[in-house]
């Protein structure tokens, strides 16, 4: 109580709280031939890049990244998936490129965010996902929701139990506590706290850092940021995983101190068809930190014809 108080005052003695972008206001990115903007039906803007043979050989692929994050953390597998299949590679809102408008940030609304990606980019049958951290509860919900979307799940590090919801995201949820959190801690120093993910923090590029630190600094990212950590309601979500029809890889690192191995242990469990497969001395990035590890089981298992017993 006594916490709860003082966190009050702090937030009411703010003199401002960071704000969504505004109508018009530019985040600045400079679109490619391989990149565009999907406009979807929440109103929002979703960064999106699209590359590989339109016809390829090989069920196309969506990339869905974590909390904080953006598409470039898929660049050691991207490459890989390309050769033969359509990657489609988003900035979910909130992040990245993508825009940072007030509404819901849940798992289910940022999916169907998803769906209007796939049907702009003419991408109408299934897609295979791959999914880290936090994009795995939305992947989760894409393949809950769209089932006849989604053939394959790849999730790596998964960030999709209530249990996994620390502190810091609890109090957030508290109006104007939230605002003060977000608004005092969410970007301090990133270069600091993105490479404590990793097993090796040596294995992070500086280029992935700047990528990474650049995009914090864009309009709205505090306000994004804290109504996606708010819209981390996974109670509802988390019952339903036993009814995925989808067979399941779950790449974790054994030691990826933010979402923990026993969660994958059990989500291993609630899936009815799931593997999942430990990548030794490795933190919260298997793909950056084990990448060659990475692509042979991701490439292995969409090639595949089932997941694999548990």
């Amino acid at each position: 109580m006594r916490l709860a108080l003082t966190l009050c005052c702090a937030a009411a003695s703010l003199p401002a709280c960071a704000s969504f972008q505004r109508p018009g206001e530019a985040l600045g990115a400079r679109l490619g031939p391989d990149a565009r903007y999907v406009h979807t039906r929440s109103g929002r803007s979703v960064y999106t890049e699209v590359r590989g043979p339109a016809d390829g050989t090989a069920t196309p692929v969506l990339l869905v990244h974590g909390f904080a994050s953006n598409h470039d953390v898929w660049r050691p597998l991207e490459p890989a998936l390309r050769e033969r299949r359509r990657t489609i590679n988003v900035d979910l809102p909130g992040f990245g490129w993508s825009s940072r408008e007030d509404g819901d940030y849940s798992p289910v609304a940022l999916a169907a965010d998803l769906v209007d990606v796939l049907d702009a980019v003419g991408t109408h049958g299934p897609v295979d996902v791959i999914a880290h951290s936090w994009g795995s509860s939305v992947s989760l919900a894409l393949a809950l929701d769209h089932p006849d979307r989604v053939r394959r799940v790849v999730l790596i590090g998964a960030w999709i139990y209530d249990e996994q919801i620390p502190p810091f995201f609890r109090w957030a949820r508290l109006p104007g506590v939230g605002e003060m959190l977000f608004t005092g801690f969410y970007h301090e120093r990133p270069d600091e706290r993105f490479p404590l993910a990793f097993e090796d923090p040596s294995i992070v590029s500086q280029e992935l850092v700047d990528a990474i630190e650049r995009s914090f600094d864009r309009p709205g990212t505090s306000r994004a940021a804290l109504a996606a950590a708010r819209g981390q309601c996974f109670l509802q979500l988390q019952t339903r995983y036993h009814s995925a029809a989808q067979p399941f890889l779950l790449l974790w690192g054994a030691e990826d101190h933010v979402a923990l191995l026993r969660h994958g242990q059990r989500l291993a469990h609630d899936l009815p068809d799931a593997r999942l497969s430990v990548v030794p001395s490795v933190g919260h990035f298997p793909m950056i930190e084990a990448a060659g590890v990475t692509r042979r089981e991701v490439l292995t298992f969409l090639d595949g014809t089932a997941a694999g017993a548990r």
